[in-house]
């Protein structure tokens, strides 16, 4: 319960520190993008589409995210792909007016209406124009939506990334060695004892870090940062437990050490549930000591 309250008051403290520079540099970045997407509009909505300015409209990430982003709610891209029922491959869609035409149509049937008002019919017919503050209200609305979702994602990415890195410095700092990445269908393709290695399949599923303990037992080891209780559901009982037991199936009992180091809010009865029922080993990123100290006992 202790170490619940430490790891989410951490949690607390980053979000709070974080710097607003990181959203305003994505912010600005996507106005630009924005700003000069909207004012092709009218040439997007026109018939007969032009395909090299669809393809133009999908290459790059932040210039695909942009145009998926003028729909409501932004669109994903593989949601696109889907409904258009087409690749999204500038290449392809340059060459092909007909593919073209559904990228385009998919997106402007779904509009967002109050972001883009000279767009709709029968405004379109009556006043086709948008004023000056039509165009900036839409670029700053457009913008914000996406630089707060790459915020988010960049949350993920780094705090993930962070854990794994923190998880493969303990290991070295024990005088576990780190070798290649493989996949490990079964025990004989796992690191030696005393070895570990970043991101791979196991028995079939993900695994952060697999390191092969001294007594020869493979320790599988998620890392999970949540945001919430109700999220600790998903990244710590569904995935953690769902993973740990596929390898204790696969893998034999006595033969793997599921486990997980985690970082921000967490459900304690989440986590007793994982611990006690699911046979998860569980360590706190503020405690990685105690993963240590596992480690190095066994012999």
């Amino acid at each position: 319960m202790a170490d619940a309250k430490t790891a989410r008051d951490l949690f607390r403290d980053e979000r709070v520190g974080e710097p607003l520079a990181l959203y305003e540099k994505f912010f600005a970045r996507f106005a630009e993008i924005f700003r000069e997407t909207i004012d092709k509009l009218p040439d997007i909505a026109s018939d007969p589409v032009d395909p090299a300015l669809v393809a133009s409209l999908v290459t790059g990430r932040d210039q695909q995210k942009a145009f998926r982003y003028l729909t409501a709610p932004p669109i994903s891209e593989d949601d696109l792909k889907a409904l258009a029922d087409t690749t999204l491959a500038p290449s392809v869609l340059a060459s092909d007016p007909a593919l073209a035409k559904r990228v385009r149509d998919t997106v402007m049937t779904i509009l967002d209406p109050h972001r883009f008002p000279w767009m709709i019919q029968p405004r379109r017919s009556k006043d086709p124009k948008p004023k000056a503050y039509e165009i900036e209200q839409a670029v700053i609305a457009s913008a914000v939506l996406a630089a707060a979702r790459e915020v988010e994602t960049h949350r993920r990415t780094t705090s993930k990334e962070g854990q794994e890195q923190a998880v493969k410095d303990l290991l070295t700092s024990i005088k576990f060695k780190e070798v290649a990445v493989r996949d490990i269908p079964m025990l004989t393709a796992a690191p030696k004892p005393g070895e570990f290695c970043g991101e791979t399949r196991l028995a079939g599923t993900r695994a952060d870090v697999v390191a092969r303990l001294l007594d020869g037992r493979v320790m599988a080891i998620e890392c999970k940062v949540s945001n919430s209780s109700v999220n600790s559901y998903k990244r710590i009982v569904h995935d953690t437990g769902g993973k740990a037991a596929t390898w204790y199936r696969t893998l034999g009992d006595a033969q793997v050490v599921p486990a997980a180091v985690m970082s921000g809010v967490f459900s304690v009865a989440n986590l007793e549930n994982v611990q006690n029922n699911m046979r998860v080993a569980l360590f706190w990123q503020h405690r990685l000591k105690d993963l240590a100290a596992f480690v190095k006992k066994v012999k």
